[in-house]
């Protein structure tokens, strides 16, 4: 509080200015002035005679200011606001009736105590004052200054009039105004400006009236500090456990700073509210109210704040309950809510939340040793879900996996409407913080659960479910902190070509970074934030490619909201983000938890009649997704089979489970397109479980909930759409079959099916006697057809680590020569790929020579010869032997070149080569044309496709038409990186080159770099 002699000075001042009656018409002059430039203001509103008009007009419809002496003498009432969900058939008419789950009340039970200014510690004053209204003590009622910056604010705010309100002010309007004019609406009106004048008056009125003791003490008494505490007793209850008088300096300056922002306090968001508590202590320190050294020990001093507001033991579903009332709050206030009489109906099923409740309890038990159900008798009684979950296998019976929690969230995709919400499983349990809904308010990291975004990102880009994939052990580089990141799956094994069915299904991790490379970070954030997000705030330079692998945090809720979406074929339903919490590229729509509100006299306030709907993804992206994450199958190599994923009937369903690092966080998400179900076990703490994966610890609540919520609901799937192609594929290309492959049957988005013949699978012709590639000289009868499956290079230590066999790297060159007796074929060598026109060099340089004969059969079994040049005579030094049309010819030929001498004595020498006449093909699939990139990046990833029905030699990409190419690949994927260096537009081609030297260049694609905010 001020000093004494500060006191007395004000206390003269103001008596002097009483005495001077000028002086109060020139303040009541300033008053109307202020509302001459507000109709200033307004002149878009409306003419400067109505603006007047309204300002006289106001200063009579006052309401009475002295009614502000009768807070504190009379106790305040309360209707309770009464939250609903739905109950069972308590009266047996065959309809669910409805439940009271909780009453709002004041978190004292009605004992509301009033102190007095000096019951009312110094520092909770001072603190109030120096941040709330350092001139208190010395102005009229308002802050001029603070009126200026307000009426500017109008300008920068796009419209709205903020702060610049005094504490006098605020009395003013939380008192005296009624809660309907305070609401602020989405658009400014004249009554806006008409209540902030009424504020002028009234606060002018009360200071001239009473004084600034009791001012503040009304004030403080009344205030709002967030959780249902109206005062600073309740304050100081709700969130240090103690009176007022006991409050210390670092407590009372946390507490000053929650009225102007009441969700930012210590429960509901600790960082935020100890960082208001600095900024009120630096302006505590400004204003000489404490020292230097006062403010270093109370900004460093730990406070102990409560876990929860609510000690009530009544409430039912409580963190789901909760959630409800600070949704109450955002909507109609905290007064309304505290006051109002609402009856709430929400979309809770309460026999849902009983059955996710003690399937999760029980789990929890069985996974901390104990045996059965772990639950007391009556509890396991009323649990029918139980008998949905799996069998723990015998080795997991009765050992202690150090788990302590588990959260779910049960949500109807169609509606977005939550079912059911268990944020932990004892909420009155302070050993394991079970007030703290994991469920909502919980940051972990999810594992491989995160993996269908990057996907989905790939399936977007033009991938498909049958693009090969590498899972071998592979070195993504070292950009972030210099140790190179080499990931390994979950078992430590690799099965090297995958499709990316099987990699996402089976959730191995290597593919699933290897994706992420293609598809680029950056967009595999943005598509999270548009599905449901609200974390991974940073950027893409706050993450690396682990981020694939669940290394951000994310909220349970956001990630069932997310899946949802999915299972509601691409499209997002749900409410509205409340205003102001938007932010660009994030979703649009939140989960709901209200259906209707009423007040007392059964209107209706509120109602969810109509949900909003978003098309995020489209129907043929969802399916594909939908049809990888629900393939039992696929899901075998990675989990086993039969599995905690499956259903029963072959109900399909959706999985994807997450485990993070040590242990600390097990998921399972999954849906039907009824019902969305995400589970987490883990300890709110932090600490690591002892080998608890997602398929064990989470995936046993999710099939018990699942199973037992769907048992009576009909047999659904998703139905197909017509852009959805089936046609059959090799394995493991994934590309179209060449005869010898075998083939699987996979579905494609229209567009994105293969348009190349396999290469990998191919067939050689053996000598079975020495294990060498068989030539036009070895015999027949020694020659046998072998298929083998040619692997990248990246592949190769795998292919030798695990035995697979290759086919022969030398020909039988014991009886096969291209050069003989001064008779030979040089050019092309033998192998060689080429094109048409084929220019044939060599030699013919044999003693009585009479002619030769050049000519060609395919293969490399002479069979259906056909003459190239015959009777030729010896060439000239310097001329070809033969310039060879090859018209309409691809694949293995033998070149046969044999001369004759007079005596009819031959010399014959032959070489295989590979006619190749046909182009590859090439295109950029990433980025796309008239794609803006952020210029942060460090990198544009530029990822190219490329295909040859022989054999493609290499890709070269090519920025702004340069000569040389700043990037050459020759095995896929072909993807390159160009580092950004400032903004503009650039244009990137690909070009891809074939072994026969045929060429392609794809379309360019022309990206700007600059700025998107």
């Amino acid at each position: 509080m001020p000093h004494p002699t500060r006191i007395k000075k004000h206390r003269a001042r103001r008596q002097r200015r009483r005495r001077q009656g000028g002086r109060l018409f020139l303040s009541w002059l300033l008053v109307l002035g202020l509302g001459l430039i507000a109709c200033v203001v307004l002149a878009g509103m409306g003419t400067a005679l109505v603006g007047v008009a309204a300002a006289a007009s106001f200063t009579r419809d006052l309401p009475d200011y002295t009614e502000i002496a009768a807070l504190g003498l009379d106790p305040e009432t309360f209707e309770t606001t009464r939250i609903m969900a739905l109950g069972s058939d308590q009266d047996g008419d065959g309809s669910r009736d409805w439940e009271v789950i909780y009453e709002v009340i004041d978190p004292l039970g009605g004992d509301r105590r009033w102190l007095t200014l000096e019951q009312i510690p110094a520092d909770l004053a001072n603190a109030t004052v120096a941040v709330e209204d350092k001139s208190f003590w010395t102005n009229e009622g308002y802050d001029l200054e603070g009126i200026g910056r307000a009426f500017y604010g109008y300008v920068l705010q796009g419209g709205r009039i903020q702060g610049g309100s005094s504490i006098t002010q605020q009395l003013v309007k939380n008192n005296l105004i009624t809660p309907e004019r305070r609401a602020v609406g989405a658009a400014v009106t004249w009554d806006d400006y008409r209540r902030k004048m009424e504020e002028l008056a009234l606060a002018r009125q009360v200071s001239q009236a009473y004084s600034k003791e009791e001012i503040l003490e009304w004030y403080l008494n009344t205030n709002f500090y967030g959780n249902l505490a109206y005062g600073v007793e309740a304050a100081a209850r709700v969130y240090f456990d103690k009176p007022a008088a006991q409050l210390t300096l670092p407590e009372a300056a946390m507490l000053a700073a929650i009225p102007q922002s009441p969700t930012l306090n210590p429960i509901d968001n600790p960082e935020a509210a100890k960082a208001r508590q600095e900024l009120v202590l630096e302006a505590m320190l400004r204003e000489g109210l404490i020292n230097r050294e006062q403010f270093v020990a109370a900004r460093f001093t730990p406070l102990t704040i409560r876990s929860s507001a609510d000690p009530r033991f009544d409430i039912q579903a409580p963190h789901f309950a909760i959630t409800v009332r600070k949704e109450l709050e955002r909507r109609f206030g905290p007064e309304t809510v505290l006051r109002g009489g609402l009856t709430v109906y929400t979309t809770l099923d309460l026999e849902w939340q009983r059955q996710a409740t003690c399937v999760a309890r029980a789990q929890v038990g069985r996974l901390s040793g104990e045996i059965g159900s772990g639950l007391p008798v009556d509890e396991a009684a009323a649990c029918p879900a139980l008998a949905f979950m799996p069998t723990p296998p015998a080795s997991d019976l009765g050992v202690d996996r150090e788990v302590d929690n588990a959260a779910v969230v049960m949500l109807d995709p169609r509606t977005g409407e939550i079912k059911a919400m268990v944020g932990s499983v004892d909420y009155r349990n302070e050993l394991i913080d079970g007030a703290f809904n994991v469920a909502v308010d919980g940051l972990r990291q999810p594992g491989s659960a995160f993996k269908p975004f990057t996907y989905l990102t790939a399936l977007s880009q033009g991938y498909s479910a049958a693009t090969m994939v590498l899972d071998v052990e592979t070195d993504f580089g070292t950009p972030y902190n210099g140790v190179a990141y080499v990931p390994h799956n979950y078992d430590r094994r690799f099965r090297g070509p995958l499709s990316l069915r099987q990699a996402l299904a089976s959730s191995f991790n290597v593919p699933a970074v290897q994706v992420m490379t293609w598809v680029g970070l950056e967009n595999v954030i943005r598509n999270a934030h548009q599905l449901g997000l609200t974390t991974l705030d940073g950027g893409p330079n706050r993450y690396g490619l682990s981020l694939t692998l669940g290394g951000g945090e994310v909220r349970l809720l956001d990630m069932v909201y997310a899946f949802g979406v999915l299972a509601n074929n691409g499209r997002m339903v749900g409410q509205p983000v409340a205003e102001g919490a938007g932010r660009l590229g994030y979703r649009e729509l939140d989960p709901v938890v209200i259906l209707r509100v009423e007040n007392p006299r059964g209107e209706t306030l509120y109602s969810y009649s109509q949900p909003e709907q978003k098309e995020i993804v489209t129907p043929e992206l969802a399916y594909v997704l939908n049809d990888i994450l629900s393939d039992n199958r696929a899901r075998c190599a990675g989990f086993g089979c039969p599995n905690n994923l499956e259903l029963p009937d072959g109900r399909p369903a959706a999985v994807k489970t997450g485990t993070t690092n040590d242990f600390r966080d097990a998921w399972t998400i999954g849906y039907t397109p009824q019902l969305v179900i995400g589970v987490w076990v883990g300890n709110t703490d932090n600490r690591p479980m002892r080998e608890v994966p997602g398929s064990k610890g989470a995936a046993p609540i999710w099939h018990g909930l699942m199973n037992w919520a769907l048992q009576e609901e009909p047999f659904e799937v998703w139905s197909r759409p017509a852009r959805v192609l089936e046609m059959a594929v090799c394995v493991p290309s994934g590309l179209l079959p060449n005869g010898i492959c075998p083939t699987v049957n996979e579905i494609f988005i229209q567009g994105t099916e293969p348009a190349a013949v396999d290469t990998m699978v191919q067939a050689f012709q053996v000598n079975r006697e020495t294990g060498r590639l068989a030539t036009v000289d070895t015999p027949p009868d020694l020659i046998e057809t072998r298929t083998y499956v040619l692997y990248p290079e990246e592949a190769a230590d795998w292919v030798r680590e695990n035995g697979i066999e290759q086919p022969p790297a030398e020909y039988d060159t014991l009886r096969s020569a291209s050069s003989r007796e001064g008779v030979a074929i040089l050019d092309p060598a033998p192998f060689a790929s080429v094109r048409a026109p084929v220019t044939i060099s060599g030699t013919v340089d044999l003693p009585a020579l009479a002619y030769y004969r050049l000519a060609y059969f395919p293969g490399l079994t002479p069979s259906a010869l056909q003459t190239i040049v015959d009777n030729a005579p010896r060439p000239e030094p310097g001329e070809p032997l033969a310039r060879w049309a090859a018209d309409d010819l691809s694949g293995l030929f033998t070149l046969l070149l044999t001369a004759v001498r007079t005596d009819g004595s031959f010399v014959e020498v032959s070489a295989p080569i590979t006619l190749d006449p046909s182009p590859p093909t090439a295109e950029i699939l990433a980025p796309r044309s008239g794609q803006t990139i952020d210029p942060t990046d460090e990198f544009l990833l530029i990822q190219a496709r490329a295909a040859d029905d022989l054999s493609l030699d290499r890709v070269e990409f090519f920025v702004d038409g340069g000569a040389e190419p700043f990037a050459v690949k020759r095995v896929p994927p072909f993807t390159a990186r160009w580092p950004i260096r400032g903004t503009g537009c650039r244009t990137f081609v690909v070009r891809a080159f074939d072994a026969a030297g045929n060429e392609t260049a794809g379309e360019p694609v022309r990206v700007c770099i600059e700025s998107q905010n």
